[in-house]
């Protein structure tokens, strides 16, 4: 690979390292599947059922709830195995589970509940690599790179959240959903080459071995056991880390509340797009304009270098994600639809990324896998549920009272947080917490 330009450097540090820069692609590779298949499974489930938001919800809900179900094992095991090894195991998941979907469409077999199981299949292979990849990003890179290199990883991920329902969009318009599909799984298996280039991690695996020593010592019979018994008081102990930090308590509360009323509008898109007059051309576009904002967002959080910027940012990025929401419910036309969207990716994307930064930070490595884990299985879980809602209440509710409602709620909640939350408003203020030393490191 070729080293970057000087320029690249001295705007992006974290590109110095090479490991990173095989996690960058790992990242867009298989983040641009995810969108993909996001893309094709709403718009075949939502033809497949007569159009019912419902179904669309309960898919949707199949993808995304493999991050409360499998997403803390995941991270147990990035702390208690090589990661790359938990990176690669996840990535060939991803690969057998969209080729099944391309082939299954192709055929015409694929049925509703088909699409759910398979749902289920790929989002457990994003819930196995995406703490994974975070916490072997965090240590890539030198401590005084954490900001660039957390922002360049969202920079990666929605960068291919553009390209993703860019491509999937063509392919969906011209040639069906069975290709879109197929163009999902070459992505992840390009996304697995770039897992396989990922330098192993010596040190991590010498510490691996006294820790796990215990358990294979028990021989064959009680394996099992043992590695239940590890495994939850190896999750026991992150929870207790987190509830002793109010830093990461505050952030990964929020971050619940934000993905809740501001980021789980994915079932409702294709209604949305109904309503607007659209097809899938049109539902395509609301995600590319979304991926498209995003990718805006994190280049621009990836060069924050002060902390009144910071603050500024964490409190624009927040109340423009209500907002956003907000514009996307009234809209009558494409003319404000597809700007609200791009919006959207903006203010979620940047809020998220700069979310992700704060808790990178303040986390001790050793707990890294568990707690990135644990905050994605909040980010993820809330919105699996409330797609799931608002799918269903889609069915008796006006889809836009669905957008506002939530969108005013979380501008208010977010005020109230930055009032009333000691650490959310040293962040709103200050760009930083309230203090900065570990308060956890020891506890377990």
């Amino acid at each position: 690979m070729e080293q970057p330009t000087e320029n690249a450097i001295g705007r992006f540090p974290a590109m110095r390292s090479s490991q990173f820069r095989w996690l960058f692609a790992n990242g867009f590779f298989s983040t641009g599947s995810r969108w993909a298949l996001v893309l094709a499974r709403g718009w075949l489930v939502h033809d497949l059922s007569g159009g019912s938001t419902a179904a669309v919800g309960w898919v949707t809900f199949a993808s995304f709830i493999p991050f409360v179900v499998v997403g803390p094992i995941a991270g147990a095991m990035a702390d208690r195995v090589q990661r790359r090894r938990v990176l690669i195991a996840g990535g060939m998941f991803g690969v057998v589970g969209a080729t099944v979907l391309a082939v299954a469409t192709a055929l015409e077999l694929a049925q509703v509940w088909h699409v759910g199981v398979l749902a289920f299949a790929t989002g457990s292979a994003q819930a196995i690599t995406v703490p994974t990849r975070q916490a072997l990003v965090a240590t890539s890179v030198p401590r005084s790179h954490l900001t660039n290199a957390v922002a360049l990883s969202g920079l990666s991920q929605h960068g291919s959240r553009l390209a993703g329902p860019l491509f999937g969009a063509a392919f969906l318009s011209t040639l069906g959903v069975s290709a879109v599909f197929a163009v999902a799984a070459v992505l992840l298996a390009f996304a697995l080459l770039c897992a396989f280039r990922v330098g192993s991690e010596v040190n991590e695996a010498s510490r691996i071995t006294t820790e796990t020593a215990s358990i294979k010592d028990q021989g064959q019979h009680g394996v099992v056991a043992a590695a239940v018994s590890t495994l939850t008081a190896d999750l026991r102990a992150a929870l207790r880390y987190i509830a002793a930090d109010r830093r990461l308590l505050t952030v990964i509360g929020m971050v619940g509340a934000h993905c809740s009323l501001t980021m789980a509008f994915d079932s409702m898109l294709p209604a949305l797009s109904d309503k607007v007059g659209g097809s899938e051309g049109l539902y395509g576009s609301i995600l590319i304009a979304l991926g498209g904002g995003a990718l805006v967002g994190t280049l621009g959080v990836s060069q924050i270098r002060r902390e009144s910027t910071r603050a500024l940012s964490f409190v624009a990025s927040a109340i423009a994600s209500g907002l956003s929401i907000v514009l996307l419910g009234i809209a009558t036309s494409r003319n404000l639809l597809l700007p609200a969207a791009v919006l959207a990716g903006i203010s979620q994307a940047s809020y998220m990324a700069l979310s992700a930064t704060l808790v990178q930070g303040v986390v001790a490595d050793k707990f890294r896998g568990r707690v990135m884990s644990l905050y994605i299985m909040i980010a993820a879980g809330h919105m699996a549920i409330l797609n799931l809602g608002f799918g269903q209440f889609a069915e008796i509710v006006d889809v836009r009272v669905l957008l506002v409602v939530p969108g005013l709620s979380w501008m208010a909640l977010f005020l109230v947080f930055a009032v009333l939350l000691p650490e959310a408003r040293s962040v709103s203020f200050k760009g930083r917490f309230t203090h900065d030393e570990q308060l956890a490191d020891e506890v377990s």
